[in-house]
């Protein structure tokens, strides 16, 4: 469409305190950004054509979260959008007041239209690192309402921040606070699980013993899976909830250590991605380790396992023409779907990369879920084409692992810079190693298995 419409935010008269502040802030909506997601910026009001305004508003309520509504689906129709002049606020009293609202009318703008709420700042709790999404939880807990005036500027961005989220615990009832807040789910993935590692890089891959050690630790505290039947209800179903000790097992490329690794855990419904065109071969990014045979994946399938797509080579897709992309996406699905007429729709982007162009062709492919391999936690609002999922490898301890389970990030760069100096220390006292172990598969025996997790999700 060619017409423009403008986008207006707020600020505060030049030069004053407030003013710098707010140009000083950091994105509202946390540092997790995914590719989809809500505005650069909070939106009060919206100008423009009235025909395409009245369009964007059927439906939807009145209220301060109105426009920042009508701004998604006018986007969503192409329409070109622009900053407008924005509204200028008196204090930060003022901001506040504003924050409050916003988050208040948001709640009823996603209850008229669920799909809204990946792309506004209600669907933007688990955008934010571990450590603000734990303060909001706590100050709301401790009920330290950000209305107190005047707000140090200091704590600016933590007083409007918390006093959108007021706002919506306030009109939000408790089902859809945990599903906006709460529930989510952490997806670990892997390459390859077994003996002997890639030359100069053994510590990529994961040792049978370190893997089941994992398991255990999820087991004892129990922990979730989730089928990808499961995943999709999360996202589809705006009823749906589910325990923040939710996860899922992934694995990328289908090495055959690590599809028997997993076949002995068929009850957690591991999803493992195979690039098509490499099934029984040994194509060069698997460093001369077998990728399993269709005959092996139809066995990982029979006791509960997953296959899944990972396009037909291993491809970096947004370097692909529009043919190509095609090719590797739709190519890849008919492919899995011949073998698997019940496989599940859902794509690992190889090596995690994807952009707008990539989404959307996944997308049209037929696809309903693809995963990066951007580190978070997968929360109601993030863009099931943006899936995050964290890497497990063979350095992680029980301390990390865990880690990883709750927050779903990498563990902190000082802690891990300490923990790389400590091993480079222990490796040089070390006296060097004979033979690399064999890599053989992995076999688990039947009395291997673990106890299957309690599963799924829960509904109001």
């Amino acid at each position: 469409m060619s017409e423009r419409v403008l986008l207006h935010s707020v600020a505060a008269r030049p030069g004053s305190v407030l003013a710098r502040r707010l140009h000083r802030s950091t994105a509202p909506y946390g540092e997790l950004r995914p590719l989809v997601g809500p505005f650069s910026r909070p939106i009060v009001r919206i100008s423009g054509s009235h025909d395409l305004l009245a369009e964007a508003a059927a439906s939807l309520p009145d209220g301060a979260a109105r426009a920042e509504a009508m701004a998604v689906r006018l986007r969503r129709l192409g329409v070109e959008l622009s900053w407008g002049e924005p509204d200028l606020l008196p204090d930060a009293s003022a901001l506040l007041r504003v924050c409050e609202a916003r988050g208040v009318s948001s709640v009823e703008l996603v209850r008229t239209d669920p799909s809204l709420l990946t792309e506004m700042q209600i669907g933007s709790f688990f955008h934010a690192y571990w450590r603000r999404r734990n303060l909001r939880h706590a100050l709301l807990r401790l009920q330290m309402v950000a209305r107190f005036s005047p707000v140090p500027a200091t704590f600016l961005d933590l007083a409007s921040d918390l006093a959108f989220w007021v706002g919506v615990r306030s009109s939000a009832s408790p089902q859809e606070w945990s599903r906006f807040a709460r529930s989510s789910y952490v997806v670990f993935y892997y390459h390859r699980i077994g003996r002997g590692g890639w030359p100069g890089h053994e510590n990529l891959d994961l040792e049978v013993r370190r893997f089941e050690q994992h398991l255990r630790l999820l087991r004892m505290l129990r922990f979730r899976a989730l089928s990808p039947a499961e995943v999709s209800a999360f996202h589809d179903d705006p009823r749906v909830t589910l325990s923040p000790r939710s996860f899922v097992l992934t694995a990328d490329d289908a090495f055959r250590d690590t599809v028997y690794a997993l076949s002995a855990h068929g009850h957690l419904r591991p999803q493992v991605f195979v690039n098509t065109f490499a099934v029984g071969g040994t194509p060069p990014w698997t460093f001369k380790k077998p990728v399993a045979t269709w005959d092996e994946l139809e066995s990982f399938a029979a006791v509960g396992g997953v296959v899944a797509s990972h396009c037909r080579r291993h491809p970096r897709l947004p370097e692909l023409t529009a043919e190509q992309l095609a090719d590797e996406l739709s190519g890849s699905l008919h492919d899995v779907r011949a073998r698997f007429p019940a496989a599940p729709p859902m794509l690992a982007y190889p090596h995690g990369l994807h952009d707008e162009r990539v989404r959307s062709a996944a997308e049209a492919a037929g696809y309903r879920a693809a995963f990066t391999t951007d580190a978070g936690r997968n929360g109601a609002g993030i863009d099931r084409y943006c899936l995050r999922r964290i890497g497990v490898k063979n350095w992680d301890g029980s301390a990390v692992f865990l880690w990883k389970a709750f927050t779903g990030e990498r563990w902190p760069w000082p802690l891990e810079r300490l923990r790389m100096r400590y091993r480079q220390r222990l490796t040089r006292r070390m006296p060097s190693s004979g033979a690399a172990a064999s890599s053989e598969p992995h076999r688990a025996s039947a009395g291997q298995r673990s106890r299957p997790y309690p599963r799924g999700p829960s509904r109001p």
